[in-house]
């Protein structure tokens, strides 16, 4: 079926753009977009191995048809023949959600007729021969778990109400995000610690994304490797060979705990993995062509040392102190790394921007660090929750 596609985006809908972007190239040729929603031009991929690639996307399904205008009995009609044609189980179930795709006013005009829209559409299944039930949830947006736990995509549907400013298109989803295996690897895992602040496995498949990188016969890099959190997704995607190390002994010993428990939860072989103890400045030495250990990276991912765990928003002074305290160490670090990249390679890093008294982030003179040592900053996200005193500000950068 040539129809497009629309992709909904997670909570930091700019990073998710700029992560479908990487992976798909040239192959994605946006229609219209949105802080919700991304509608572009037919996908030449499977949809569910898309889906199973992305950390920043919610759903992903395909234009089954538009209305000019808002008419609830058209909608109905539309979404009552396509959940007519779902095999599976005998009882048909379905759920509606509407995302604004650039009129915010039609689409609270939509929002207030959903469920009588999704009566209707109940309506019109039951003059079959099949038992129907609407599935709907507090807001009017279905998420992943209602999806899942009530078995729409197999039987019934989910369908979307995409509102754009000329029209409203109408959509079916056809995959949604695995939040069950990212809930297995984020808690899951015997090495976490809460305390110190721990990349979140979406967050780092993202990251990894953004490089632009093709797993296969690639190799990644994270010279500040923590607990493994973008080892361990590095060993899903595939990657040829997955280099890591930290200047903590500790920190490397979760990692070996974490890709352990990993290789054994999802049942995998054993991958081409090396880790080594040691700061990130030393670990050019350490993989250099005389120790026989150099490999071009192609992908050098990592979240830096973020400083000591906040309580309390930062004063100018503070500020000034984590600058000397943290500065010099990316610094002396990215300067040792940069020759092990090759010339092709992208660095995915997330450095600290931090909460100040007056409710706004300072962000770090990252920008002239790295063009002093030679690196070409193409992108750059600040990533938080509502409620941290330290974000992550992504940057996506070339040697």
């Amino acid at each position: 079926m040539n129809a497009m596609t629309y992709f909904i985006l997670g909570s930091h809908p700019e990073l998710s753009t700029a992560e479908l972007e990487a992976v798909l190239g040239t192959g994605l040729k946006v229609e219209d977009r949105s802080d919700s929603a991304l509608l572009a031009q037919p996908i030449g991929r499977n949809l569910d191995e898309l889906q199973e690639r992305l950390a920043g996307v919610v759903k992903i399904g395909r234009v089954i048809g538009e209305l000019p205008r808002w008419s609830r009995e058209e909608a109905a009609e539309l979404v009552a023949g396509f959940a007519l044609q779902a095999a599976g189980k005998n009882k048909i179930s379905f759920g509606l959600s509407v995302y604004e795709l650039g009129d915010a006013q039609r689409t609270r005009e939509v929002e207030k007729d959903l469920d009588t829209t999704g009566l209707e559409v109940k309506r019109l299944l039951k003059e079959g021969s099949r038992p129907v039930r609407y599935v709907k949830a507090r807001e009017p947006r279905l998420s992943s778990a209602v999806i899942e736990m009530n078995g729409l995509l197999s039987s019934g549907g989910e369908f979307v109400f995409l509102a754009a400013s000329d029209r409203i298109y109408v959509g079916q989803t056809e995959t949604i995000q695995n939040f069950r295996a990212w809930e297995a690897r984020d808690f899951g895992r015997p090495a976490r610690d809460a305390k110190a602040g721990m990349l979140p496995p979406k967050l780092a498949r993202l990251m990894i994304n953004l490089s632009g990188v093709n797993p296969s016969g690639a190799t990644l890099l994270d010279p500040f490797c923590g607990s493994g959190t973008i080892l361990m997704e590095g060993i899903l995607m595939e990657f040829e060979r997955i280099i890591g190390s930290d200047v903590s002994p500790k920190a490397i010993e979760g990692t070996q705990s974490n890709l352990m428990w990993l290789v054994e939860r999802f049942n995998l072989s054993n991958p081409k993995l090396e880790l080594f103890t040691t700061p990130a400045m030393t670990l050019s030495k350490i993989l250099s062509p005389a120790n026989g250990g150099f490999t071009a990276v192609n992908a050098l991912v990592t979240e830096v040392y973020l400083g000591s765990p906040r309580r309390a928003p930062a004063g100018l002074s503070e500020i000034q102190y984590l600058e000397r305290e943290l500065l010099p160490l990316y610094e002396s670090s990215f300067a040792a790394l940069k020759p092990l990249l090759a010339s092709t390679a992208r660095a995915v890093v997330a450095f600290p921007a931090f909460k100040k008294t007056d409710g706004a982030w300072h962000r770090l003179p990252i920008q002239n660090l790295l063009s002093k040592l030679g690196y070409n900053v193409e992108q750059q996200f600040l990533y938080h929750r509502a409620d941290q005193l330290v974000a992550r500000d992504i940057v996506v950068m070339t040697r």
